[in-house]
């Protein structure tokens, strides 16, 4: 029995080469040095969502002017879960509440030592590593981010809190 659903993933999917086209267009207008890495990632992507959108177009057919998907791997959203949907809601609010509260501390203390707390929160609670590890983790994102501020000479949004190099 073939499912019949609208084309939404043949929408989203013909969306996706338009932007990209758009970034390759917008990144021939830099200067050299600035136009290598934008180009480069529009060109990798556009030619992905092109591959993609291909894809999509070969496994759905149309027919009488109903379209019905082929079954290649799509999810049945009628199964029973195993986590219940009000858990599932508050683990999607927990992780909502904690990006808003990374962007509160960028705008207060400046992305460095904000991501480095993230990190380890994140590490400590949600995937439920020990605090070595967890500092272990929020150190090596830390200086990653000195390493990359230091050679590429970048500066990272400061908060209304200035800390020195390279916390803030």
């Amino acid at each position: 029995m073939k499912k019949v659903a609208p084309n939404f993933n043949i929408i989203f999917s013909a969306c996706l080469p338009v932007v990209f086209a758009y970034g390759v267009y917008e990144s021939l207008s830099y200067m050299y040095l600035a136009k290598i890495f934008p180009l480069s990632i529009s060109l990798v992507l556009f030619i992905t969502a092109l591959i993609n959108l291909i894809q999509e177009i070969r496994e759905t057919r149309t027919a009488s002017g109903v379209t019905e998907i082929i079954d290649a791997g799509t999810a049945d959203l009628e199964s029973q879960w195993d986590i219940p949907m009000a858990q599932v809601w508050s683990k999607l609010l927990v992780y909502m509440a904690g990006i808003l509260i990374l962007y509160l501390f960028i705008w207060i203390i400046g992305y460095p030592l904000s991501i480095t707390l993230f990190i380890i929160l994140f590490y400590r609670y949600v995937t439920e590593t020990g605090w070595i590890g967890a500092f272990i983790a929020g150190a090596a994102g830390m200086g990653f981010l000195a390493l990359v501020s230091k050679l590429l000479t970048m500066d990272w949004p400061q908060g209304l809190i200035h800390l020195p190099w390279p916390l803030g």
